[in-house]
């Protein structure tokens, strides 16, 4: 259907050995610590004290028995030598525990010479970024977000193809040698110190006379399974949504177009095709790379998550049914696409022939009706080999960072939570009651335009708010977010705050200057082809006392304006330090900024960081190199070109 080089197509890359294929002014390689995420240990031992849920929010179907006594809900955090029949209890180190083991194999920590002897585990900041939202479970752009950018529309298919990819090459880049190997090896290490704190707790168990033994193991197995298979599902759920979407638009462009009497397709149409086109390689590649084998995993209970690999591919047609499938994700690739062309071809032959049998018309090839008739039985066929390859979609319930808000406000009973979200300062006072009033107004309307698609939001969203608070009032200086940040690590331990859950780690809002005119007099997002839609809109600060990092940190009035290079690029400088606080788009506040804080898959000088090459240096989710490009266009020509930046320039 196409006559391009893959050079001239929409469609990923692919990563090399470590990092990503392609090159950009704004790639900027950062070290690649964690394989797992940290929390992962933490949630599975809710589920060991009988409080909490599979990642995919359902209940697991092999729980522990519930502990007889209060004292097992704890063990697993307690040290051996504290609680632990002999002969377990005669530990080297004194406070070895099950969450100490789990934790050390999961961070890495307790292999220090494989990191030292390993492939480095450097990647790009925004390959970075991508795998740390879908190993935590969030999307990896909110259909607000993607309506935002005007991503639904054809005339951003190209945008919305790399966005796309980047999910992509994430799962890519997840299934490399390397970092398969420091997955495996955390999980396995963590069935390890599952299996030694099971045969622990079954000998106090005895000791106790309290029932029969408990299987820590199984409860791991399921837990891990269940957690690769949610992620994997939700991001495969996600492309295959947005690229449906996509397809439905162009198949309604190309019913519109105007056959040629007697000839091939028309130029038109060939477009329509060749983006068509763009988007089932994409969802070739969506279909074998955004799983997670488990292989070489230890699964003695859950045999059947074991992966169904086959090694012999030579003479395969595409006959058989692709049940099972290589190891190597690229051979995936091509194997899945032979088996799909197949499909497609015998389709086509079935659909010849009963034309035949029944006398029709044969259509011209450049009749709308029969081009879209070919599209929509390819996709047929795609259905059919991806549930042949990936199987039934697993079952999935709250989105993670969801399912974590419901959890502490269910279960905080010394202290009942009512309402979650964030505090927020006002520290500049140049504007009148009614401009701050507008402000509010403007504010309010925008960070709450999420939930869409988010699974669960409709039960938190009504409890979702932002308490203000006017600097005035408490002493706090024109402008001063230090004064601010000390006024929060106050006022968020006081009798004020009960019942208003925040994210831990003390992060509040300011309503500067620069954010509350960003409202007031918001940036007409006008600026395409040069910065792409949804890029320019209303901010707000998010800050973090400083508790931490503190000789790190500059001053946080320090002026906020990107350093650029002898071409005027923006560039992150060499000396750069987190001042604690970072410009975060209304739009992405909670489904994005909050899903990823609350699950401390990210830190807020990691948002900092990717806020660093936008051109008023705010945090806008993920960015694609079509939109960096815009970026680093604006800084070359300059922002004096566009009169919207003209007051950003002393902001």
């Amino acid at each position: 259907m196409s006559r391009r080089s893959a050079g001239m197509m929409n469609i990923p890359r692919g990563v090399d050995v470590v990092n990503p294929n392609y090159l950009h002014p704004h790639l900027v390689m950062i070290g690649d610590v964690n394989a797992l995420p940290l929390d992962l240990v933490v949630q599975f031992s809710f589920l060991l004290m009988g409080t909490g849920h599979l990642f995919s929010g359902k209940p697991a179907t092999r729980p522990l028995p519930p502990p007889e006594d209060e004292d097992e809900k704890t063990l697993c955090a307690r040290p051996y030598n504290d609680w632990a029949p002999a002969p377990y209890n005669a530990c080297s180190i004194r406070a070895d525990s099950f969450m100490n083991r789990a934790m050390t194999t999961v961070s890495g920590f307790g292999d220090m010479l494989s990191i030292v002897t390993s492939t480095s585990t450097e990647c790009d900041r925004d390959l970075h970024h991508m795998k740390t939202r879908l190993l935590c479970g969030a999307q990896p752009i909110s259909i607000a977000r993607w309506r935002q950018k005007g991503l639904h529309e054809l005339e951003n298919i190209q945008r919305a193809c790399q966005h796309l990819c980047a999910v992509v090459d994430a799962f890519e880049y997840l299934n490399l040698p390397h970092n398969e190997e420091r997955m495996r090896k955390g999980c396995n290490g963590v069935w390890n110190a599952c299996h030694d704190f099971e045969k622990a707790l079954n000998a106090y168990r005895r000791e106790k006379g309290r029932g029969g033994p408990v299987s820590v193991t199984a409860l791991w197995e399921e837990y891990i399974v269940d957690f690769f298979q949610t992620i994997a599902a939700r991001a495969h759920a996600w492309v295959m949504a947005r690229i449906g979407e996509l397809k439905e638009a162009l198949l309604l462009q190309l019913r519109q177009t105007t056959p040629v009497s007697d000839g091939p397709a028309s130029a038109a149409q060939m477009e329509i095709l060749d983006r068509f086109h763009d988007l089932t390689e994409i969802t070739n590649k969506a279909d074998t790379k955004i799983m997670m084998p488990l292989w070489g995993y230890t699964l003695r209970t859950l045999t059947s998550a074991a992966p169904r690999l086959r090694d012999d591919w030579n003479g395969y047609d595409g006959r058989e049914a692709m049940t099972a499938y290589p190891y190597d994700m690229r051979l995936r690739s091509r194997i899945y696409g032979i088996r799909c062309r197949y499909l497609s071809r015998s389709a086509q032959v079935q659909r010849a022939m009963e034309n035949i049998r029944l006398g029709r018309e044969v259509p011209a090839l450049s009749d709308p009706r029969g081009l879209e008739a070919t599209c929509r039985a390819q996709m047929r066929e795609y259905e059919q080999a991806r549930t042949e390859l990936r199987g039934a979609v697993p079952e999935v319930g709250d989105e993670p960072w969801i399912a974590g808000v419901k959890g502490i406000m269910q279960t905080a009973a010394h202290r009942p939570f009512r309402v979650w979200g964030f505090v927020g300062y006002r520290v500049s006072y140049e504007h009148s009651d009614e401009e701050w009033k507008a402000f509010l107004g403007k504010f309010k309307d925008d960070v709450t335009a999420w939930g869409e698609g988010v699974d669960g939001a409709g039960d938190v969203k009504p409890m979702c708010k932002v308490r203000w608070i006017d600097g005035r009032e408490h002493g706090i200086p024109e402008g001063d977010v230090d004064a601010a940040k000390r006024h929060y690590e106050e006022y968020s331990k006081s009798p004020a705050c009960e019942g208003f859950m925040t994210l831990s780690g003390g992060v509040f809002l300011v309503a500067d200057k620069a954010s509350i005119d960003s409202y007031l007099h918001p940036v007409k997002d006008n600026a395409e082809p040069i910065i792409p839609r949804g890029d320019l809109g209303s901010f707000v600060l998010l800050a973090k006392p400083d508790d931490e990092d503190r000789e790190d940190r500059e001053p946080s009035t320090r002026e906020r304006r990107p350093s650029r290079d002898a071409a005027g690029r923006p560039t992150m400088r060499r000396d750069w330090k987190f001042d604690g606080t970072v410009r975060v788009l209304g739009t992405v506040l909670f489904d994005d900024a909050w899903a990823l804080l609350s699950r401390n898959s990210v830190k807020l000088p990691d948002l900092a960081k990717m806020a660093l090459v936008h051109p008023r240096q705010v945090y806008v989710g993920p960015s694609v190199p079509l939109e960096r490009d815009g970026w680093w266009t604006a800084g070359v020509c300059g922002l004096t070109v566009f009169k919207s930046f003209e007051k950003w320039k002393t902001s």
